[in-house]
């Protein structure tokens, strides 16, 4: 059976591809996946994730195609065939300072052991 969380990236990644008009990197789409996955599990696959997922899983699944739409936009203005890690990585910066469902507090720039446990997604 696959998890809540695993699903709702499934839909998330549905909805970016259906947004993005040119192929993506599979591998750094895999690495973004890999970042986002556990913020995904610790949300959604505890007790009250249905709830969670019913409440805000379409502002998720938009946030999804705007990323798509975004990194096809930034590949666009960088003359690429494929949306890489680049393009994946500014749509994400983009998509994120937007995106708080569920999110902890953005790290501080000014708080260096914040900031440096921050990882990159892509």
């Amino acid at each position: 059976m696959t998890s809540l969380s695993e699903r709702a990236i499934q839909e998330c990644v549905t909805e970016l591809r259906a947004a993005c008009r040119r192929p993506i990197d599979e591998a750094a789409l895999d690495r973004l996946l890999d970042w986002l996955r556990p913020n995904f599990r610790e949300i959604l696959d505890r007790p009250e994730g249905r709830i969670h997922w019913s409440e805000h899983g379409q502002q998720m699944r938009n946030n999804g195609r705007y990323l798509g739409a975004l990194a096809d936009f930034f590949s666009d203005q960088a003359d690429v065939e494929i949306v890489g890690a680049n393009q994946l990585t500014q749509a994400f910066a983009m998509v994120e300072a937007a995106c708080r469902v569920g999110a902890p507090a953005p790290a501080d720039p000014t708080e260096p052991d914040r900031a440096a446990a921050t990882p990159h997604p892509v």
